[in-house]
């Protein structure tokens, strides 16, 4: 059904200038502001062919692109409203169960075992988190500063989350599943709720494809293994989006209290709630329909803010011993410091021009949470994805596009205010994975319905056929590639990971001294060698030599060194600490000494 109006204008003039602007920002940066401003009378002539060319590119690209979307947004295809998935309802029932459980089973298997290091953050919470009392007096300072074991900690994590892995670390133990299992238990939660916001936003079927395209995302399969809390966050913001659609549609308030005490209490999980939160106060404040009266939607948003402020008041009220406040973050790295140190008014330009062609063109940044030179999306899902922000443009009252826009608005304006350092961050971002699940489902019902009836199904099939081929090659970067590149190893300092390791390796035959400073953090070297970190740590204690067990004749001491280290009186080279590219990172000597 097609929405009744004449859709596009507006719309065009967003996109043409969406475009120009990112052009103008991209053109600026290449050429160099300097160049364009400088009075130098020699450099007039070619100052001005410089700002002809940049003037002509900036609004030749714009035009191109608002003339193009205006075409597209009164033509058939566009003016298309997503239908129903042409599928019988057992179908589509048996297409959602497959996907949520391949999603399940992609996000569990190898839970222990795949091979990728150690986030210094998040190994180094063990200890602390198993030194909680256990009682509300953990509560007298609502929020610890991490990472752990560090002079100048740059983040805080809510103590409420940290009780939350002291009772999974209480079922796990100190263990590589107890570690990982906070971002298990996020993600398949986050794939059950983008499941089910599919199914709450799109016509019936919706919810089956948004299930198929957030299994296999790869994005948000990467999250699952390493998210730990803002994973966590993803799902209970998709929770508060379930129950401010339900405010919304039956005008009751009930909901929208329990959605903003959900909100507040991702934000003791991530500083990165907030961003969710600002976009679903403003999807509460917004008219669910023309005819809503003013103090409806007004008691709605007061009921989902006061719930949220209340949930989120320990934050700033219990600070007990407080060392670092709840926003050192934000305030330790911004647009505006970055602004001061290059003394240049095109960083929050820059991001925001980045930000624009993030989700489809720009690589992370980080290799710990992506790929390197990888599209985030990729085509299958990136251009259903593309397809819905452009309807939610051009039909900007329903409430998916409404939902879309806000949210999308929102994470531009937080990009903007964090800067350009580490960005695009699909960490930080990562609540977004569902979201764009939905958005990627709907921009395929709106491809099938724009096929001739009779094609419909048969382009349904194709659709499904290359999702799942998307998520399996998303599937296999996620579990085989990703865990044992380079940068994955290099983006978590992987180096820690290998040397704590090691010394638990030789703890077992004698005493081991482990030199300050060998790797990035000494912290996790030490959490690693405690709580023996390691997937193969049985294999290799159960087929060590029983005589070394059982202890030998002599006593055995051992020294991890740096690289190039020479060995003392008495010592020999047992073992170089070698990652898989050949780089050695630590020596490990030992010795004999006599006693018991």
């Amino acid at each position: 059904m097609t929405p009744p109006g004449r859709p596009g204008k507006a719309a065009a003039l967003v996109v043409g200038g969406s475009v120009s602007f990112f052009v103008a920002v991209n053109l600026v940066s290449s050429i160099r502001p300097a160049l364009l401003a400088d009075p130098d009378p020699a450099w007039a002539v070619p100052r001005l062919f410089l700002w002809l060319f940049l003037v002509s590119a900036v609004a030749s690209s714009g035009g191109l692109a608002a003339g193009a979307f205006f075409l597209w947004s009164r033509s058939g295809p566009g003016r298309v409203s997503p239908g129903a998935l042409p599928l019988s309802p057992p179908a589509t029932v048996a297409l959602a169960a497959t996907a949520l459980a391949a999603g399940v089973f992609l996000r569990s298997v190898w839970l222990s075992t795949l091979p990728f290091p150690f986030m210094g953050d998040e190994v180094n919470l063990i200890g602390p988190t198993l030194a909680l009392s256990g009682t509300w007096r953990d509560f007298a300072n609502s929020i610890r500063a991490i990472p752990f074991g560090v002079p100048d900690p740059h983040e805080v994590i809510g103590v409420l989350y940290l009780r939350l892995f002291r009772g999974v670390l209480e079922v796990f133990g100190p263990t590589i599943t107890g570690l990982r299992f906070p971002s298990l238990a996020g993600g398949v939660l986050s794939l059950v709720t983008g499941t089910l916001l599919g199914r709450a936003l799109l016509p019936r079927g919706g919810g089956a494809l948004a299930a198929a395209a957030l299994a296999g995302l790869r994005w948000h399969l990467i999250l699952s293994r390493n998210g730990w809390h803002l994973i966590l966050v993803t799902a209970m913001a998709d929770a508060a989006t379930l129950l401010l659609l339900r405010s919304r549609r039956t005008g009751r308030a009930l909901p929208a209290v329990a959605a903003g005490l959900v909100l507040g209490i991702a934000a003791h999980f991530h500083i990165a709630a907030w961003v969710p939160a600002a976009a679903l106060l403003a999807f509460a404040a917004w008219p669910a329909r023309p005819e809503e009266e003013s103090r409806t939607r007004t008691r709605r948003l007061l009921a989902c803010t006061t719930a949220l402020l209340l949930a989120a008041a320990p934050l700033f009220l219990l600070r007990g011993g407080r060392a670092s406040g709840y926003l050192a973050r934000t305030a330790r790295h911004n647009v505006f410091l970055e602004m001061r140190y290059t003394k240049s008014l095109l960083p929050p330009f820059a991001v925001a021009a980045d930000s624009l062609a993030a989700p489809w063109f720009l690589p992370e940044s980080a290799g710990w949470i992506d790929l390197p030179g990888r599209s985030r999306l990729g085509w299958v899902i990136g251009v259903p994805v593309a397809l819905a922000l452009s309807r939610a443009l051009a039909f900007p009252k329903e409430e998916l596009s409404l939902l879309l826009l806000l949210q999308a608005g929102a994470a531009l304006a937080a990009a903007v205010l964090g800067g350009q350092a580490g960005h695009p961050h699909g960490f930080r971002f990562g609540y977004l994975t569902t979201l764009t699940a939905v958005a990627a489902a709907a921009g395929i019902l709106q491809i099938v319905s724009s096929a001739p009836p009779r094609w419909r199904r048969a382009a349904a099939l194709a659709a499904i056929a290359l999702v799942a081929w998307s998520g399996a090659r998303a599937a296999r970067d996620a579990l085989l590639v990703w865990p044992s590149a380079r940068s994955t190893f290099d983006g978590y300092h992987g180096e820690d990971t290998l040397i704590g390791r090691a010394a638990a390796r030789w703890d077992s035959r004698g005493s081991v001294r482990v030199e300050r400073g060998l790797g990035r953090s000494d912290a996790t070297v030490d959490t690693v060698r405690r709580f023996r970190l390691d997937p193969d740590w049985k294999v290799r204690t159960s087929s060590a030599p029983q005589a070394e067990l059982r202890g030998p004749p002599f006593r055995r001491q051992f020294r991890v060194a740096r690289p190039g280290a020479q060995a003392e009186a008495g010592e020999r080279l047992v073992e170089r600490v070698r990652d898989g590219w050949g780089r050695e990172w630590a020596l490990v000597f030992g010795r004999a000494v006599r006693g018991s």
